[in-house]
Order: structure tokens, then C-alpha cells, then sequence
């Protein structure tokens, strides 16, 4: 079995990023700003949905773009987080690495698809903390299959 014959992908599924500074780095908080005087909004049904619609489209932002940008691969000998955005990457050898799934609750575990965090703790001693893994039990069996498996050395 080669280094890239099997990999696991986990995308976490939370990071703290503002989408205000996105604004500010386009520029466009003066346009929104401008388009204050003109809205016309009461406590009545715009108003829950002007504000439902403004917190789905940063829920939407935040889930399909922003946590999309950094992510873990885990092949046999190795484990990688990557980052899309300037191309950084840090690895990990699997030799004594430990996954520990991590309780949820009953929320994250039923409605949210089985999710919960996964603790990695490096040879080092070093802890690494994924936040919201989704299917995560499935996962960690995939994840120990894959660190148990030796890759071949070429020499």
C-alpha cells in the first residue's frame, strides 16, 4: 500500500472569522452605510425578516466558505493540516499519536449528524483540538485503521 493509497479528510466546522473585516477590505461598509437612511424597518414581520435573512447569510458564509479553508488529511504515516489560502501546511507523524474522541451533547450528537470533537495528542505531548467533526465515530474507526497501517519506505 503506497502513502496515497487511502486519506481522510475532516473539515471542522468551526473558526472564528469576521465578516466584517470582508466588508472592510472591499470597502463596502460606506454603500451600507449610505443605504441606512432608506430602510424603513419596525419590530413586525420585516423586521424578523430582515434579521433572519442577515444571520443566514452569515451562518451561510461562515459554513460554505469560511470553514471550508482549513482542513485535516490523514494518511498512513502522516497527518496534515492544510490551509487553502497561502498554501500552509503543517504535519504530524502518526507514530504514537492518539485519537481521543472527545462527549457531546445531545444536540451536536442527534441533530447535528453525529458530530463531536476529536482530540489528537502528538508524541510530543503536544494536544491538538478539531471542533465539530461531523459523523465523527465513523471517522475516528477510519482514523485508526489508517494510523495503524505502516507506510512503505522508498528508498
Amino acid at each position: 500500500m503506497s502513502d496515497y493509497a487511502a486519506s481522510i479528510q475532516l473539515w471542522p466546522c468551526s473558526q472564528s472569522h469576521s465578516s466584517s473585516v470582508l466588508l472592510a477590505w472591499f470597502g463596502w461598509w460606506d454603500d451600507i452605510a449610505k443605504l441606512i437612511p432608506y430602510l424603513s424597518v419596525h419590530m413586525n414581520t420585516g423586521f424578523y425578516l430582515v434579521f433572519s435573512t442577515g444571520l443566514l447569510i452569515i451562518w451561510l458564509m461562515m459554513f460554505f466558505v469560511f470553514d471550508r479553508l482549513t482542513y485535516w488529511r490523514i494518511r498512513p504515516g502522516q497527518m496534515t493540516e492544510e490551509h487553502l489560502i497561502g498554501g500552509a501546511a503543517e504535519s504530524f507523524d502518526t507514530n504514537g499519536l492518539r485519537f481521543q474522541k472527545l462527549g457531546s451533547d445531545f444536540f451536536r450528537a442527534v441533530l447535528g449528524l453525529g458530530a463531536g470533537d476529536l482530540k489528537a495528542t502528538v508524541a510530543g505531548g503536544a494536544t491538538i483540538e478539531i471542533a465539530n467533526v461531523i459523523f465523527v465515530d465513523r471517522k475516528v474507526h477510519a482514523i485508526e485503521k489508517l494510523i495503524s497501517v505502516k507506510p512503505e519506505r522508498t528508498s
